[in-house]
Order: C-alpha cells, then structure tokens, then sequence
C-alpha cells in the first residue's frame, strides 16, 4: 500500500519532459509550481479545482508541480520546465532581477491582498518578546520567504542582534508555515516565523500560540508567468484568475484553495520588498 502510495505521489508531482504536448487539447501542457504549504497530497488536492478551471478557460492541459522549496519554482520558470508559479513577495522580487517573469494576480486572503509577518510562541512560554528568543530554538521556513526568513531576519539586523545562528541556540528550516506551526506546538522549536495568512481566526488551535513581534504590511506575493509565453496567454491567464475572483458562484472553490479573490499584481506593487532585499544582501544565498 506504501508503495503505491509513492507512485501516485511521483505521478502528481514529479515533471514529464517539458515539450510534452496535451493528448486533450493538442497545446503544450502548462504548468503550475507551487511549494508546499502541507503535504504533496493534500497540495494536490487543495490547488487541483485551480488547475482543472484554468483547463477549460484555456482550452488547454494544466498541471500541478509540487516543488520542494521557493528556490525550485525559481530555477524551473527561470529553466521554461514551469510556466506559472506562485511566489512569496520576497522570491519574486529575487526572480524578477531576471526580467523573464511577469506577475499576474495577487490573493486576497481574510479580506485583503496585504499581509504581515509574525514570530509565534506557545501561549505558555516565558518568552514575551524577539530579544528573550536569544538562546532558543527558532524555526524558520525557507530562506527566500518573506515572513518565514527575510523579515524577522532584518529585524534581528536593526536590533543589532546579529546573524540567526549566532543568536539562536538552534536555526531549524521547516520548509513550510504549518510545519513552523506546528514545531511550536510540539516543543522542538521555542518559536517560529511566518505568515498571517496562516493564522486562520476560526482556527481553534491558535489559541495555543502567543504572538510576540508582527511586521509592517506588505502585498501577498504573486502568480507570475514566464514572459516567453507571449502576451495574448499572459492576458488571458490573468483575465481567467479576475474572472475567478469575481464569480459569485466560485465562492466554494475559492475557499478550497483559501483565497477570497484575486487582484491584479503589479511589478511597483513590490517596490517595498527590494528594499528588503537590498537590505540583506549577502546574507541570502544567491539562485
């Protein structure tokens, strides 16, 4: 049964060759990278409905990859073996020096296509503040994610509280926001960066969390597409995600994937974030 398990989990994720040609359309196959936010399974079955809607407004095959890191999407749309992906705020900016991508749409999460990021503790710990996590087991997610590293890394930087291992008794890289979750409600970090748009309000188990730093605001990151797929389907593939947003009667499948809608995305929209990166230069390994 395991077995089998791990042929399906290939065969929903792992890349055919990228000149593979649709059987139903007779169109190239497009493909989404995404990284995961739970695991390839439950990703699967999260972003499918997007995939199969995408399909049919474009008369075309579109498939799911699941890809380890942001670092992969990158490298895959930089490499033409993916065609859309969706990015943090922070990857984007690091994958637009390029000029081969072109973002399409933002999320609109909990009413709103901005977000923050936060440093969680358990609700029972000691720990009220960053500066107390000195000498702590710390979890972050990915080092080209916004929330789960850039952010709270410049604040360790304007605090003077130096580099994150020298800080931190431990430096864990969860891959994911609810991995960093939950390696704070299991104890094996004492707190963890990451996103607001995994702190759900009707999520019972956040009462279990305390936060105890949030950033400035800054815009949810993008879908973006290659540039090399010609202005007409970059037109039409943002026209296909506004349209989405606007139905009424897509409200069930918004809610799958966990957005409430989208809104155009524009490269100025990230004018914020480059100061960031500026900012770290050095610090982030580069592609």
């Amino acid at each position: 049964m395991l077995l089998c398990l791990c042929c399906c989990l290939w065969m929903l994720t792992e890349p055919c060759d990228a000149d593979t040609v649709s059987a139903r359309k007779g169109s190239p196959v497009l493909r989404i990278g995404l990284v995961p936010q739970d695991n390839a399974v439950k990703m699967v079955k999260k972003w499918q409905p997007l995939a199969d809607y995408l399909s049919g407004e474009l008369d075309r095959d579109v498939e799911l990859e699941i890809k380890p890191d942001y670092r992969s999407v990158i490298t895959g749309l930089a490499n033409g073996k993916i065609d859309l992906g969706l990015l943090g705020s922070f990857a984007y900016v690091r994958a637009a020096e390029g000029k081969k991508i072109v973002p399409l749409v933002r999320r609109v999460i909990f009413g709103s296509a901005n977000y923050h990021g936060v440093v969680v503790v358990h609700a029972g710990s000691t720990i009220h503040s960053f500066a107390e996590l000195r000498g702590k087991r710390f979890a972050f997610t990915d080092r080209n994610s916004t929330t789960g590293y850039a952010l709270p890394v410049r604040y360790m930087q304007q605090q003077g509280f130096g580099v994150p291992h020298r800080f931190f008794s431990e430096v864990i890289f969860t891959g994911n926001h609810d991995s960093a979750l939950l390696a704070v409600y299991a104890g094996t970090a004492d707190g963890a960066a990451l996103s607001t748009t995994r702190l759900d309000p009707q999520n019972l188990k956040l009462e279990s969390l305390r936060i105890i730093w949030k950033s400035e605001t800054i815009p949810l990151g993008p879908f973006v597409a290659r540039k090399d797929l010609g202005d007409a389907m970059i037109g039409q593939l943002r026209q296909a995600f506004l349209r989405l947003g606007s139905t009424p009667s897509a409200k069930p499948l918004l809610k799958q994937f966990g957005v409430d809608g989208f809104v155009p995305a524009r490269d100025r929209d990230y004018r914020g974030v480059r100061n960031l990166v500026k900012s770290l230069e050095g610090m982030i390994p580069e592609e």
